[in-house]
C-alpha cells in the first residue's frame, strides 16, 4: 500500500515542483522585463540632457572659440557609465587621474548608478553615416553617394555576399544593388546608368509588384534605412554589413568631424587640385589618399576640426599637426612618429580647391566647401542595451534637436524608435 501510495503521488510531486519553479522563474522574467524597459526609459530621458548640453554649451560659438570644437559623442559613454554600471565610476576616476585632477573622488558617483541590471548608451552622429536619401534627384550629390556606396562595397571581404544566391534565387553584383538602390529612390522611372552615373534611356524594370507581397518603388525620399531593405538585391546580409553607415536624415554634405575615413577619401578625390590630382587616381587612391583620410579620422578622435580652413591646412600639411600616435607615447616634435619605427608613418598632403570651377566640367566643378562641412550636429541616433538577470533588451531611436514640428517649445523630438 506504501508503494503504491509512493506511485501515486510521485507524479503529483515532481508536476508541482515543476510548475512552481516555472511560475517562479516567470515571475522574475516580468519583473526583470519591467525593470529593463524603466531602465530604457530613463537611459532615453538621460540622454535628452547629452542633447541639451550639446545645445547650450558644445554649439556654442563662444564656447567652440575658448575650448575647441567638440561633441557630445566624445563623451558621452562616460557621462552616462555613470549612471548605467557599478564600474562606470571608475572610468571617470582614471580620466580625472590623467587631466591631473589627484584629488577627485570618484566614489561619490556610485550611488548614481543603477542597483539592479546594468545599461549601455552608444551614441551616434547621423551626419557621419551616408545619406541615401540624397539619390532622389540626378545632382552631383546623386554621383558622390554612387561613389560612395561602390566604395564601401568594394573590399574583398564582401566577396562572398555577391557570390551566393540570393533568397529569390538570383546573384547580383556590387554595381547591380547600388543601381536598384538608386532605381529605388530616384524620382525617374529611367534605369540609372552606372557608367555614365546618370539616368539612362531604359526603363526600370524590377518586378516588385509581382511578388508574393506586392509594392511599387518608392520613387522619394525614404522614411527609415529600414525601407532598404525592399530594394532588390539588399538582404540581411548585406545591411548587416553596412547598414549602420547608411542614414536618411541630415543633409548631403560630408561633415568631416563625423564622416568615415572612406567618405572623406571620396571628398579629397573631388575637391584636390589639378597639381595632385595623381595622388587620388589609380593604386594611389588607396597608397595615398586614403590613408590620409584614416589620419584625419584619428586625429580628430582627440580634437575636431573648428572649420572647413583647419581641415584643409591640416590635409595639405599634416605633419604639422599634432599626432594623436604622439601624444599616446612618443616624444619630441609632430614629426617625432616619422622617425619611430614602432608607428606608422604620417601620410603625405595634398592640396584641395577652396571652391570650384563653375563653368568646368566633372569633380572641378565643385571645390571643398561646396561638399563638405563642419556644422555642429542635430541629429542623434541613441542604442540603449539593458541587461537585467537573463533579460536583453535593446531599442534604436533617433532624435533630432531642431524638429520643425517642434519649434515653438525650443526643443527636439524623437523621430525614430524602435525596440528589439
Amino acid at each position: 500500500m506504501v508503494v503504491a501510495c509512493l506511485a501515486v503521488l510521485l507524479p503529483f510531486t515532481v508536476t508541482f515542483s515543476y510548475n512552481s519553479r516555472v511560475d517562479f522563474q516567470s515571475a522574475v522574467n516580468i519583473r526583470d522585463e519591467i525593470i529593463a524597459r524603466n531602465l530604457q526609459r530613463g537611459a532615453l530621458r538621460l540622454s535628452l540632457l547629452l542633447f541639451e548640453l550639446q545645445r547650450m554649451v558644445f554649439s556654442q560659438k563662444q564656447f567652440r572659440e575658448l575650448a575647441g570644437a567638440m561633441d557630445i559623442t566624445q563623451v558621452a559613454p562616460y557621462l552616462m557609465g555613470i549612471f548605467g554600471s557599478k564600474d562606470g565610476k571608475e572610468e571617470i576616476g582614471g580620466i580625472a587621474s590623467m587631466m591631473g585632477f589627484d584629488g577627485f573622488d570618484a566614489s561619490v558617483l556610485g550611488d548614481l548608478a543603477a542597483e539592479y541590471g546594468r545599461f549601455e548608451v552608444r551614441l551616434d552622429a547621423e551626419s557621419g553615416k551616408v545619406n541615401v536619401n540624397c539619390l532622389a534627384k540626378g545632382d552631383d550629390d546623386q554621383v558622390r553617394v554612387v561613389e560612395t556606396l561602390e566604395a564601401m562595397l568594394l573590399p574583398t571581404l564582401f566577396d562572398p555576399l555577391f557570390e551566393e544566391e540570393k533568397s529569390d534565387g538570383q546573384r547580383y553584383t556590387r554595381s547591380e544593388v547600388v543601381q536598384a538602390l538608386v532605381d529605388y529612390i530616384d524620382e525617374d522611372n529611367r534605369s540609372f546608368d552606372m557608367v555614365k552615373l546618370a539616368s539612362g534611356s531604359t526603363q526600370e524594370r524590377y518586378r516588385y509588384t509581382e511578388l508574393v507581397d506586392p509594392y511599387e518603388p518608392r520613387n522619394a525620399r525614404l522614411d527609415s534605412v529600414d525601407e532598404v531593405q525592399l530594394v532588390q538585391g539588399w538582404d540581411d546580409d548585406l545591411m548587416l554589413a553596412i547598414g549602420g553607415d547608411l542614414t536618411v536624415y541630415g543633409g548631403c554634405k560630408v561633415n568631416v568631424n563625423f564622416a568615415s575615413a572612406d567618405q572623406i577619401a571620396l571628398l579629397l578625390r573631388n575637391s584636390v587640385t589639378a597639381e595632385d590630382k595623381w595622388r587620388t587616381e589609380g593604386e594611389n587612391y588607396l597608397l595615398k589618399t586614403l590613408p590620409l583620410a584614416r589620419y584625419a579620422v584619428e586625429f580628430r578622435a582627440y580634437s575636431l576640426f573648428k572649420g572647413l580652413d583647419e581641415f584643409k591646412s591640416f590635409i595639405e600639411k599634416p605633419d604639422q599637426f599634432i599626432s594623436p600616435l604622439a601624444m599616446l607615447g612618443a616624444s619630441g616634435s609632430a614629426g617625432a612618429p616619422q622617425r619611430n619605427p614602432n608607428l606608422p608613418r604620417i601620410p603625405e598632403g595634398m592640396a584641395l580647391r577652396d571652391a570650384g570651377d563653375k563653368d568646368a566640367e566633372g569633380p572641378l566643378r565643385l571645390g571643398l566647401k561646396d561638399l563638405a562641412n563642419t556644422d555642429p550636429e542635430r541629429v542623434y541616433r541613441v542604442e540603449v542595451i539593458t541587461e537585467v538577470g537573463q533579460v536583453k533588451r535593446r531599442v534604436n531611436a533617433v532624435y533630432d534637436m531642431q524638429f520643425a514640428r517642434s519649434q515653438s517649445k525650443g526643443t527636439g523630438a524623437w523621430v525614430y524608435y524602435r525596440e528589439d
